[in-house]
């Protein structure tokens, strides 16, 4: 996705966010380079998510902290925890049960610290989970995608944030009735509240999937020079490529990677304008060959 004006302040909220919570006393300094790095990196023509990366990457060094997030998703996964045996058990009773775990993933994806969203802490899910969930699918894909996974043998599920992974496998344990292959990815290095290895120990997760591997690098959503290598071999040779959130659709939008579709909460108007889609709504799209 290309870089949108909205973009900019956002990009700012989130670097003032995330610097006062651990090194309020780099506030300035943090928002001043922030704001350098925008004013020579922002432009139509660059995808927003590498421009994001640049800029968090230059804040975590400012701050001298690799994981200023961890407190956070720590408390989003117990909070999600709390509210996985509610959505479980719909889930089970439900007539349609991979549209429901979608449907319970993507909920999850309301938290997203620091964008003015409203949900600047995982207890605001809890308040709002029965509530979001009643919402459901406000685009709904899912019968394709149905129908993709009777044929597939390869799935790769490119997972987002801590708290909605507890809710995602939800989703993997439906995706697995289907009798194909799923390979869970998380990332290699902390960036915001995305999910790496070290934050899934003690879910479950892989006995759910048949391997989890780590996405290369620091980046918000995926490094598009890694999709040159292996990793990218990867997740073309997939039958379909799901994947969590808006910084894996800012990433990958304009790239090859197909089949893909996006499970997320349109958060934002540059996202939500480039998927065709109105904001805050519970997203499934597909984007095919």
């Amino acid at each position: 996705m290309r870089m949108n004006p909205e973009c900019v302040p956002c990009l700012i909220r989130r670097v003032l966010f995330e610097t006062e919570e651990v090194r309020p006393d780099k506030s300035v300094e943090a928002v001043k380079c922030a704001a350098a790095a925008l004013g020579e990196l922002f432009g139509d023509d660059v995808c927003s998510a590498t421009v994001a990366t640049k800029v968090h990457r230059e804040t975590y060094r400012i701050i001298g902290d690799n994981d200023p997030y961890r407190a956070l998703k720590r408390k989003s996964n117990e909070v999600a925890l709390e509210l996985y045996p509610a959505a479980e058990k719909l889930v089970k009773a439900s007539k349609n049960p991979l549209r429901d775990a979608f449907l319970c993933a993507i909920v999850g994806n309301v938290l997203d610290f620091g964008i003015g969203t409203g949900y600047d802490h995982p207890s605001k899910l809890k308040k709002e989970f029965k509530n979001l969930l009643a919402e459901g699918l406000g685009h709904d894909d899912t019968p394709k995608i149905k129908r993709m996974l009777e044929k597939a043998e390869a799935v790769v599920y490119l997972v987002d944030n801590c708290g909605e992974i507890v809710l995602d496998r939800l989703a993997l344990r439906e995706l697995k009735k289907f009798d194909l292959e799923v390979t869970l990815v998380v990332k290699e290095e902390p960036i915001l509240t995305d999910v790496t290895m070290k934050d899934i120990r003690g879910l479950g997760i892989e006995k759910i999937v048949d391997r989890v591997i780590e996405a290369p690098g620091f980046a918000v959503g995926v490094d598009l020079g890694s999709l040159k290598g292996a990793f990218g071999h990867m997740l073309r040779d997939a039958d379909l490529v799901l994947a969590k959130g808006m910084a894996n659709f800012e990433s990958l939008s304009e790239t090859d990677i197909a089949p893909i579709a996006y499970l997320l909460r349109t958060k934002c108007n540059p996202v939500a304008n480039a998927m065709g889609l109105p904001k805050d709504i519970n997203a499934v799209k597909l984007f095919p060959r």
